[in-house]
């Protein structure tokens, strides 16, 4: 495997995390990265393998110029933080005075409040735990694969993939995942960018929550922080010791700083992300950044100023299509032109009829033409309960999509567009 010289200055193993849950080990079974590598069988949405820089920003070019200049915003100020939320009903006659209005200021308090959350999981809220394949075809794989028939396809596809995510980077690769409106599935767009990136790198990736409100990346990673992005920002740690203090793992041995802890509701302001992101990133080789939903907020447009690549999300219906051309326009007009080349759009689908109600390789194409790559994301089942992600339920079809994604926006994040 290739080594990783800027990154492995910092990320020593006598400075790896305790063993367990949350430990760096690798999983067995890697495949050989010597051995003869083809491209993957083609499925719906697979990008290509090289893209003109040039031509995928042209087509996105609005129609008439903007008034306005870049949208990058100026970067300024002393970090602000707030804990607080909105008032929360009393459970019991007790915690009445726990909540108090003084001048028109609250006082809360969230003891109680906290400890009911605690003792109810997602998963409490979920009726079976579903398969994202069917039971048919989840056996009808497992065949194949004991006769055979896929596992050359499967190690060819796997050991691609594998080489592109491996590559040594210079320094920490900041991927931005995007949306530009809630439920287009970007949160989990981003949980499974992460796992993949991952799972295939031997040092430590981060993934961030970068959502200014509660964003639900730890719930989607099976993770309860207990710090937050506001802490580690406050306590600017100089070690990797202290600074592993305000991150929580994931059974995969995926790294995770929240914007929030403890599911309180913050509002997180451009300067705490800056400050904690310039912390960590020199103990990471990539930091796959969840960010709020929108993207002409200061926040967002601060996380894409210095992001390195960007996997933009929309659903795939008519209206999310539409959308997403327009946004593309927009990053041309907005001064995010060099960032478009470096982008990859994931289309998801929603519903297991989606076929039925849009024709998904149509809005593909539409998408693709300014020679972006654009990756449809099949409809799971396990996904769409919303509760933590389990990698063994998760679809073949999702798997494949995640693990392009993964690829070709690595490998865009270091290329600066053609791959």
């Amino acid at each position: 495997m290739p080594s990783v010289p800027a990154v492995r200055d910092h990320v020593r193993p006598s400075e790896a995390a305790p063993s367990g849950p949350g430990s760096l080990a690798r999983p067995p079974g890697r495949p050989d990265l010597d051995a003869t590598t083809t491209d993957p069988p083609p499925f719906v949405g697979q990008p290509g393998r090289t893209h003109d820089v040039s031509a995928a920003v042209s087509p996105w070019a609005p129609a008439a110029a903007s008034d306005q200049g870049p949208g990058t915003p100026v970067i300024g100020g002393s970090p602000e933080s707030s804990e607080s939320g909105p008032p929360v009903p009393s459970v019991s006659a007790g915690d009445a005075a726990g909540a108090r209005f003084v001048d028109g200021a609250r006082q809360q308090t969230y003891d109680q409040v906290d400890h009911q959350a605690g003792q109810m999981s997602a998963d409490a809220l979920v009726r079976r735990r579903a398969h994202g394949d069917s039971a048919l075809r989840r056996v009808g794989r497992g065949v194949r694969k004991a006769v055979g028939a896929s596992a050359a396809g499967d190690l060819r596809e796997t050991t691609g993939v594998a080489q592109r995510i491996q590559s040594p980077v210079p320094s920490c690769r900041r991927i931005a995942v995007t949306s530009i409106r809630g439920g287009a599935g970007k949160t989990t767009v981003a949980a499974l960018l992460a796992a993949v990136i991952a799972e295939h790198r031997d040092d430590r990736v981060l993934a961030m929550d970068a959502d200014s409100g509660l964003g639900s990346l730890p719930l989607r990673l099976g993770a309860q922080p207990e710090r937050s992005m506001h802490d580690l920002a406050a306590a600017q740690p100089r070690s990797w010791e202290e600074t592993a203090q305000f991150l929580a793992t994931t059974e995969q041995g995926l790294w995770l700083l929240s914007a929030t802890a403890r599911g309180r509701v913050s509002e997180l302001e451009l300067e705490t992300f800056q400050t904690a992101a310039a912390g960590v990133g020199r103990y990471f080789s990539a930091a796959v950044i969840d960010c709020g939903a929108g993207i002409v907020a200061r926040l967002q447009r601060g996380v894409l100023a210095s992001a390195h690549a960007q996997v933009f999300v929309t659903p795939g219906t008519v209206d999310g299509a539409l959308s997403a051309r327009q946004t593309l326009s927009w990053f041309v007009g907005s001064g995010y032109e060099e960032l478009l080349s470096r982008t990859v759009v994931a289309l998801v689908t929603h519903s297991p009829h989606a076929d039925g109600d849009a024709d998904l390789e149509r809005a593909r194409q539409v998408l693709s033409d300014g020679g972006l790559p654009v990756v449809v994301v099949p409809y799971d089942r396990h996904l769409a309960t919303g509760t933590a992600i389990s990698p063994a339920r998760v679809s073949g079809t999702v798997r494949a999509a995640a693990s392009w994604i993964a690829a070709e926006v690595f490998a865009r994040s270091l290329t600066g567009g053609a791959v």
